[in-house]
C-alpha cells in the first residue's frame, strides 16, 4: 500500500523553484519520498539535481516553493538530526585516519560513542583500514567513509549526491550493494541522485526524472517500463507497413526495416497488413529499455 498524502512522506517538495538572476535552475518541481523508498533522482548533468538536493536540506534557499522533512521545514534542527547526507564531494581530512575523521565528527555532534564509530566502519566495510590515513584511500573507500560519517547519528533518511561518480566497476558494484542494504537491512529511506540509468534501474524502487530543472516523470521504476509495451514489426515493403501501422496507433521506423508500434494489438494489425498485401517477417511484443524511455522524456524537455 502506497502513501498518498504529503503528511506520510519522509520528504516532500512543493513547487520548488530556484533562479539565479535570469537563469532558472529548478522550475516548479514537486516530489514525495515515502518511508522505505530507495528513490532515484535521475537526470543529465546540469539538470538541477544538486541544487534541488541542497534546497531539500536547507543549504540553499528556494526562490519559491517549500520543503517538508518528516512534515517539518528544513530549518527545524531536530528534523535535520534524523537525516544523513553527502552532497557533492565529501569533506575528508587526508592526514587523519578514517577512524579519526569519524571521531572528529562525533566530537562536533556529540552523543556518538566509540562503539558507534566501530559499528559504522563495519557497516561500510572499512574496519580493517580504519587506522590508515585517509590520503591512501581509494576514491571508493573515501565515498564509503563519507557514508559512514552520514550514518553516525543513526539517521532515518540518507541523501546521496551521485554516490558512484568516479568509481571503478568494482567500486560501483560495492556502492550499489551498500545502498540497497541500507534500505533492506537497516530500514533507512534513501534518496540518491544519478545520471546513470542502470544505477536507478538496479537500485531504486521509485524515481523522478528531471531535465532542464523540470520534473518529467515520477513513480515506480517498474511501472515506467511496464506502461510502455510496444510491438516490434518487420514487414515488407516497410513504407507501406509503416503507413498501415500508423493508422490508429503510434508507429515509427526505429532502424532500417524495424518498426516500433505503440497502441496496437498484434493479431488485428497482422490481419490488416496481410489484407493490404504486406509480407510480415516478424511481429512480437517488447518493452523499451530505461535508456530509451529516458532519452524520450529528456529529449522532449530539451526540445521544449
Amino acid at each position: 500500500m502506497r502513501y498518498t498524502t504529503a503528511m506520510a512522506a519522509v520528504l516532500a517538495a512543493f513547487e520548488l523553484t530556484k533562479r539565479y538572476r535570469t537563469r532558472t535552475v529548478v522550475d516548479g518541481l514537486s516530489l514525495a519520498v515515502e518511508p522505505g523508498d530507495v528513490y532515484g533522482f535521475l537526470g543529465p548533468n546540469g539538470a538541477g539535481k544538486s541544487t534541488t538536493l541542497r534546497m531539500l536540506l536547507g543549504l540553499v534557499r528556494p526562490t519559491s516553493g517549500r520543503v517538508e522533512l518528516f512534515g517539518r521545514p528544513p530549518s527545524d534542527r531536530a528534523v535535520l538530526r534524523r537525516i544523513g547526507a553527502i552532497v557533492e564531494s565529501p569533506s575528508i581530512y587526508p592526514y587523519l585516519s578514517g577512524r579519526d575523521n569519524l571521531r572528529m565528527l562525533a566530537d562536533l555532534s556529540g552523543g556518538v560513542t566509540a562503539a558507534r564509530i566501530d559499528e559504522v566502519l563495519d557497516r561500510v566495510a572499512l574496519r580493517d583500514r580504519a587506522d590508515d590515513p585517509a590520503r591512501v584511500y581509494s576514491h571508493g573507500m573515501k565515498q564509503r567513509l563519507a557514508i559512514a560519517a552520514a550514518l553516525l547519528p543513526r539517521p532515518e533518511l540518507i541523501i546521496l549526491d551521485e554516490p558512484t561518480n568516479g568509481l571503478d566497476p568494482m567500486g560501483i558494484r560495492t556502492m550499489r550493494e551498500l545502498i540497497r542494504s541500507l534500505a533492506t537491512d537497516d530500514g533507512l529511506t534513501v534518496v540518491l541522485s544519478s545520471h546513470l540509468l542502470v544505477e536507478v534501474e538496479q537500485v531504486c524502487n521509485r524515481a523522478a526524472i528531471i531535465a532542464r530543472g523540470r520534473k518529467r516523470w515520477e513513480g515506480e521504476v517498474a511501472a515506467l517500463l511496464a506502461g510502455r509495451h510496444r510491438l516490434r514489426l518487420r514487414a515488407r515493403p516497410t513504407e507501406r507497413a509503416l503507413a498501415i501501422a500508423s493508422d490508429g496507433a503510434s508507429a515509427r521506423e526505429a532502424e532500417p526495416g524495424l518498426i516500433h508500434v505503440v497502441g496496437a494489438e498484434a493479431a488485428p494489425l497482422v490481419a490488416r497488413l496481410v489484407a493490404a498485401g504486406v509480407e510480415v517477417d516478424e511481429i512480437a511484443p517488447e518493452a523499451p529499455t530505461l535508456e530509451e524511455v529516458f532519452v524520450e522524456l529528456v529529449g522532449s524537455a530539451e526540445a521544449a
